[in-house]
């Protein structure tokens, strides 16, 4: 079922909390489906989701920001049609605020879309730990700058092959390198800055003996909405619009919130320039980078970290002598 989510979260925002019946909530039936999409009447999203009639071992999740309930016998309004009562599962975010709203609601759909059309509990309950893991996540500090963030989905968007650089991104929490695909890593580094000079770990620049490494650069400055301006859920959307795949788009979603963490409202309020990102988004090799090398650090001296104008560095389009990166499916996505 392809669902548009702004459209949908904007009809969600014209639902009214109060029913003409009582216990009742008002509701639209998302696309080709027999799920609900209501407002509680605290102004509360609440998915009403039609599971089958087994009983599985699930239980109902009360968090203090959202709850799972299951076998609910609901009495739902929906404009031009009778009151009705069904059995659904309730996905309920327990918050007024807007940004968040419209997260919870934007990844539920997507949950909603990798299941059966009618998904038992079990089911539905596998696909709330996805839920659950990112929503978790916006309650800690981010681990990355917006900007940061943006940078990296920016060389998604452009790359000619984004579900290669999905599917490399961010696969484990302590990563060394923003994307790793077997021996070809990549990391990403964004200034806002006139000159191409990065903040390096030590080690970000030293990869393992059979590693290759890129550095991605870029100028990200920000910019107003409509003055070429895009925030991450724009360029989130751009990504979707040539991917497909559900889990894929589930992927970005939870990168983002892992890495924007309680910053998630600068999702859509921060914008940055998009053409002049574009025009100045250049590869480099690592291994050209100015850098320290691990025999000139004394043995008591750690976490060395320095910046580097990599300004005067050949990017690889520009550089004669460059590898050849054809045989790697990451770097071959880029470029």
């Amino acid at each position: 079922m392809a669902m548009d989510a702004k459209q949908i979260y904007k009809s969600f925002q014209s639902l009214s909390r109060e029913t003409d019946a009582d216990n009742a909530f008002n509701v639209l039936t998302l696309p080709s489906s027999q799920h609900k999409l209501g407002v509680s009447n605290e102004g509360y999203p609440m998915f009403f989701v039609k599971t089958s009639a087994e009983k599985p071992d699930v239980h109902d999740m009360h968090l203090d920001i959202f709850t799972v309930e299951y076998n609910q016998k609901c009495t739902l309004k929906e404009e031009g049609q009778d009151i009705s009562t069904d059995v659904y599962s309730i996905l309920t975010l327990q918050n007024s605020d807007e940004p968040l709203q419209r997260y919870f609601i934007e990844i539920s759909l997507l949950i909603l879309e990798k299941l059966r059309e009618v998904p038992s509990r079990r089911e539905l309950s596998i696909q709330i730990d996805d839920l659950l893991a990112i929503f978790t996540a916006l309650r800690e500090k981010g681990k990355k700058t917006v900007q940061g963030l943006w940078a990296e989905l920016l060389v998604i968007e452009k790359s000619l092959h984004p579900e290669v650089l999905i599917n490399a991104w961010h696969n484990a929490p302590k990563a060394k390198y923003d994307f790793t695909l077997g021996y070809d890593k990549l990391e990403v580094k964004s200034t806002s800055g006139d000159e191409r000079v990065h903040h390096f770990k030590i080690d970000q620049l030293i990869p393992s003996e059979h590693s290759n490494l890129l550095i991605a650069s870029v100028f990200v400055r920000e910019s107003g909405s409509g003055l070429g301006g895009l925030c991450i859920m724009d360029l989130y959307d751009r990504i979707c619009s040539r991917v497909t795949n559900i889990d894929s788009r589930l992927k970005i979603q939870k990168v983002m919130g892992e890495t924007i963490g309680n910053d998630y409202s600068k999702l859509n309020s921060e914008f940055f320039d998009y053409v002049t990102a574009g025009d100045t988004l250049a590869f480099y090799d690592a291994i050209n980078i100015p850098h320290i090398e691990r025999e000139h650090v004394p043995a008591t001296v750690t976490k060395v970290e320095f910046d580097c104008n990599i300004s005067g560095v050949l990017d690889v389009k520009s550089d004669p002598a460059r590898k050849d990166y054809s045989k790697s499916p990451l770097y071959r996505s880029l470029f």
